[in-house]
Order: structure tokens, then C-alpha cells, then sequence
């Protein structure tokens, strides 16, 4: 059996096994085997392969069922087959950990069998492997007066070249926390680098974790790679993206990979544990389109902008953005501070306790139309339906809510997400509603009293004025035009990634910029409302095509450049 063969079989293998997974095991234990060929090969390109490779060091901290490792076994077959030189460099390069022991013996029981394929005898040499919780990392603060602390690889760090794997998904924060209890969030806290000490009720995910503790045992200008998930773009990865840019070059992002079926998506990401990386110039790499370009790294180190890794892949995008900025706009934020961007109700999975098909004999002004997501707002100024009611039931709430806190704290958990049931004064005054879920902006303006589910963003001024109506008739028309909806692909506010639902937080929602520009407000406003009077379709469309006029004829940008918006759009 060739290598190939081999390590075909294994993938086979462990897809079975991941497939037999209960699906709540695999949340609870972040479980995400790599079965792509070429998500491997892209991972352990940044291993040099030659006569060297038996003198270097490389760790897989997450081995799983060990296919890394077999795959860089069968390349090192590849340059030399020789069974010394395979035996010297399993027992003296390869280090894997895992926390669990099955997963430790499985990758060994691999390698025993791809090395009994290659060479038609066992493997008798040894093992560097270790049982262990990976993110059990010294104390980043440690002093003198503090206790000595120990762990299995106290010895190693800083003494490796290559650190390369798949850290496991297991997030500590928000709806799919699998923190033991508070004190593990506090330890990593304290222990990790690139957690401020300020920070006291940070989002930590393992992924966070593993970054750090690999760059810990790396040499300096050791190379690590990883695939890891898509939120690393998001807000609770800024501390982990600061570290890197601070003390890393990051070589290579490849983006737009869609490798596990039940993660959001995936990017590799190369980097070089080095902090002389002030004129570096980072490599992305769209997997989808395979096209590729560059960015300075530095552009990334802005605090105002969460240290994001932007990437517009072409200078016309970059042409665009840079005509948006330069107005110096404030953003949504800036202007409306005050949560008047917020969710609305959020039942968990209680939504049977609050809403109802009819409340007959309960007091009315408790009672609002309930609206839920995509099947409520299907289109840019939609009508909205709904088919049950919200009652605003403040004492089952904090009933609920009381008893929940009771049962987290028990636990050792504290800060856990509980019912929410958003604000009334919102409900009864005129709003904007936006999909939470779609791959352009989808927003209508409501003047009635009404609620929503969380798939539904609602903007409220908390008032009825006219002036707030004819500003909330500006936004809709402003956020629903074609414009809004190309910087927020551009700039990663809607994220989307192959196989999964688009998705919009509603940080980078309020990051879009508002003009002042009274007469163009008047114009959009004016022109909104039209559209909404109107029944006919043509009308309508005619309506939409002036409110998209309006806001490109503020930019500036010319007629290409239009067309390579709506190009971008349609392509999304």
C-alpha cells in the first residue's frame, strides 16, 4: 500500500468516526478532524523538507487521529525512504499531544501502520507523546515569590521549529460556553500574554489559547500553521490578533476554505515568531477563487479598528473603500451611542413562555406583533407578517432569570447570557428592522407597536417625533442601498463563508457610516417614502434605482466604478 493510499484510507477513517460522533460531544470536546487533502498539504508547506528535517523539532498540540503527522512522515518518505532516517525522525522530531488518551493511541497506532506499509516491519523506536491538557500554560506573570510552576513540556519551550495542527473549537463564552466553571476563564486570564490585565470578563476560545502556548515553545523564527475557525476575524479575537501582529510575522492567510461540516468556516494561517515585522507584506489567498494579493501588516495594527485583518482583494475595491472614508463620516455608533442598535427579545429556548397565537383578556399595551427573521422580512423594504404575539412578561422574566442564575452560579458560572426581553419604549415607537442572516442588507421601517425574535436588529430613536420618522425613512433607504450592502461584504460585516449562513453582529453593523448632509437625508427620506406609498412594481424599482443614484453621486464614483460594485455584489 503506497503512502497515499495509506493516509486516503485514514481520512476515510476518521470522517466515519467523526460522523459517529454525537453532535453535542463534538461541540462539548471541539471536534473538527481535518479530512481535506489539501487543507493538510497548505498546513505542512511551511515544513522544509530535506536532509535537516531530523535535526528540528515539530509539535502537533491537538494530534487527534494524528493524520499531520502520517502525512509529513509519508513527505519525508518521499525525499529520502530510507528506515533510519524515517526512524530518527519520528523518535526524535515529532511531538503530538492530545488531551485525550484514545486520541494519543490512535495516532500512534497510525503511524505504527503507515510505517509498517512503508517498510513491511514494526516500528520499535519511541514515542514523543504526551496525555495533556494543552492550554495549561505557566503563568504569564510569574515572579520569584509565586510557587514554581510545572507542566509535562517545561523543558521544551522555545527549543521547537515548527508547530502545526488543528486546535480544537471550544468557545468560553456566549450560547455555546463549555467552560468548567469561572475560575478556568480567570486561570487563562491571568496566565495568558495577550489578555490585558485590565481585562476582567474577557471572551476566551481554546483557539486564542493554542496560539499563544505554540508561540511560546517556538524557537526564534520558528514557523507555525494552523486552521483555525472563521471568528478568529471577530471582536472577541482582538487581544489574539494584537499579540500576533506585535509579536509574529504573519506570513500567509488562506481564506474562504469550508472544510468541516459543522464550523463556520476556516482559515490557514502561517506565521513566523518574530517582532522584526514592521515592513512585512502579508499573502492572502482566496480558496474559493484562488486568487491572491497582498498587505502590509502594519496596516492591520489599528486600535480603532479592533487590529481586524481587513483583505480587499483588488485596487478598484481599495479605490472604492478609500472614497467612503475619506468623507469622515461618523459611524451609526458615533451618532447613537446609547444601544439605540440592540436586539429585541431573547427567549433562548423558552420562546413557548412569551408568545402566543392569542392573548385574549391580557392587558394590550403588554401585548406586540412578533416578528421572526427572514420569515417576517423577506425583502429590502418588506411588509413584515407575523403569525403570533410577544407578551412582555417582566415578572416570568425575572422569575426565570432568578433560577437560572441560581443553577449557573452553582456551577462555578457566572455572566451566562439569560432571557432578555428588550425594552418596551422601543416596541411602542417607530423603528427600523434588519436581517440578522443574509448576504446583503435587508431592512424595513415599522411605525406600528411590534416586537421580534434575535434573527431581527432593530434601530429605534425611542420616540415618535417627526423629525425621528423622517430620519428613520433616511437610514432604511441608506442602509438598504446597493452600496451599503458592497462595504459591508468588502469589510467583513457580513460574514459569510461556503456552506453556512450569512451572518451580521450587530459591532460591525454600527460601524457604517452616517452623512450629515441634511439635503441628501431630505432627498433619501422623501425618496423612501415614495416607495413605500407606492404599489406598483415598476414604480418601486424606479424609487430603489434614485435612493442607489443619491448615495453613489455622494461618493463621487463614476460609472466603472459602479459597475464593478454591482459586479461584486452579484459575485458574493
Amino acid at each position: 500500500m503506497t503512502p497515499s493510499t495509506c493516509l486516503k484510507n485514514l481520512i476515510e477513517k476518521q470522517a466515519f468516526f467523526e460522523n459517529s460522533m454525537i453532535e453535542n460531544t463534538k461541540k462539548i470536546d471541539g471536534v473538527y478532524f481535518t479530512n481535506s487533502i489539501n487543507s493538510i498539504e497548505n498546513i505542512l508547506s511551511i515544513v522544509d523538507i530535506d536532509s535537516s528535517i531530523i535535526y528540528k523539532r515539530i509539535l502537533e498540540p491537538s494530534c487527534g487521529h494524528g493524520i499531520l503527522l502520517l502525512k509529513l512522515i509519508s513527505s519525508v518518505y518521499e525525499f529520502l525512504p530510507d528506515r533510519k532516517f524515517i526512524d530518527s525522525f519520528i523518535s526524535k522530531s515529532l511531538f503530538f499531544v492530545d488531551i485525550q488518551k484514545d486520541m494519543i493511541d490512535e495516532t500512534i497506532s497510525n503511524i505504527k501502520s503507515l510505517y509498517f506499509n512503508l517498510f513491511k516491519v514494526e516500528y520499535t523506536g519511541k514515542f514523543n507523546s504526551i496525555i495533556w491538557d494543552f492550554t495549561d500554560k505557566i503563568p504569564a506573570k510569574n515572579s520569584l515569590f509565586d510557587e514554581q510552576y510545572s507542566n509535562p513540556f517545561i523543558n521544551l519551550y522555545g527549543t521547537f521549529d515548527y508547530v502545526i495542527g488543528n486546535p480544537p473549537y471550544i468557545s468560553l463564552y456566549g450560547r455555546r460556553d463549555k467552560k468548567r466553571n469561572e475560575q478556568q476563564r480567570i486561570t487563562y486570564l491571568n496566565n495568558y500574554m495577550q489578555f490585558p490585565s485590565s481585562v476582567k470578563n474577557g471572551k476566551i476560545n481554546f483557539i486564542m489559547l493554542f496560539i499563544e502556548h505554540s508561540l511560546d515553545f517556538l524557537k526564534t523564527d520558528g514557523k507555525l500553521s494552523f486552521i483555525i475557525d472563521l471568528a478568529f476575524f471577530e471582536t472577541a479575537y482582538l487581544y489574539t490578533r494584537k499579540f500576533l501582529l506585535e509579536n509574529t510575522i504573519i506570513e500567509e492567510l488562506t481564506v474562504n476554505i469550508k472544510d468541516f461540516d459543522v464550523a463556520s468556516g476556516q482559515v490557514i494561517i502561517k506565521l513566523v515568531k518574530s517582532d522584526e515585522n514592521h515592513s512585512n507584506i502579508v499573502k492572502i489567498i482566496d480558496h474559493k477563487t484562488k486568487l491572491s494579493y497582498s498587505v502590509p501588516q502594519m496596516e492591520w495594527y489599528n486600535k480603532n479598528d479592533e487590529y481586524k485583518f481587513r483583505y480587499n482583494g483588488s485596487n478598484i475595491s481599495k479605490i472604492i473603500i478609500a472614497k467612503i472614508l475619506s468623507k469622515k463620516d461618523k459611524t451609526l455608533k458615533e451618532l447613537f451611542p446609547k444601544k439605540n442598535l440592540r436586539t429585541c427579545v431573547m427567549l433562548l429556548d423558552m420562546e413557548d413562555k412569551f408568545t402566543n397565537k392569542d392573548y385574549s383578556g391580557i392587558d394590550n399595551k403588554l401585548i406586540y406583533p412578533y416578528y421572526q427573521g427572514s420569515k417576517s422580512l423577506t425583502e429590502k423594504y418588506g411588509n413584515l407578517s407575523f403569525s403570533k404575539y410577544f407578551y412582555y412578561n417582566k415578572t416570568q422574566q425575572d422569575y426565570i432569570n432568578d433560577n437560572l442564575k441560581i443553577e449557573l452560579e452553582k456551577k462555578g458560572i457566572k455572566n451566562k447570557k439569560r432571557l432578555g426581553l428588550g425594552e418596551p419604549v422601543i416596541y411602542d415607537n417607530p423603528k427600523i428592522y434588519i436581517r440578522q442572516s443574509a448576504k446583503s442588507i435587508i431592512a424595513t421601517i415599522d411605525l406600528s407597536r411590534s416586537s421580534a425574535n434575535s434573527s431581527l436588529y432593530v434601530f429605534s430613536l425611542r420616540t415618535n417625533s417627526a423629525k425621528t420618522i423622517e430620519f428613520l425613512y433616511f437610514l432604511c433607504g441608506w442602509i438598504n442601498s446597493d452600496l451599503i450592502t458592497y462595504y459591508s461584504q468588502q469589510m467583513n460585516i457580513i460574514r459569510f463563508s461556503q456552506g453556512k449562513q450569512p451572518q451580521i453582529k450587530i459591532s460591525d453593523l454600527s460601524t457604517i457610516f452616517i452623512p450629515q448632509d441634511e439635503e441628501l437625508q431630505k432627498k433619501i427620506s422623501d425618496t423612501v417614502i415614495k416607495l413605500y406609498e407606492t404599489q406598483n412594481h415598476n414604480n418601486k424599482k424606479r424609487y430603489v434605482e434614485k435612493i442607489n443614484s443619491l448615495v453613489f453621486s455622494y461618493y463621487g464614483y463614476s460609472s466603472s466604478e459602479i459597475g464593478s460594485i454591482l459586479d461584486s455584489i452579484k459575485s458574493f
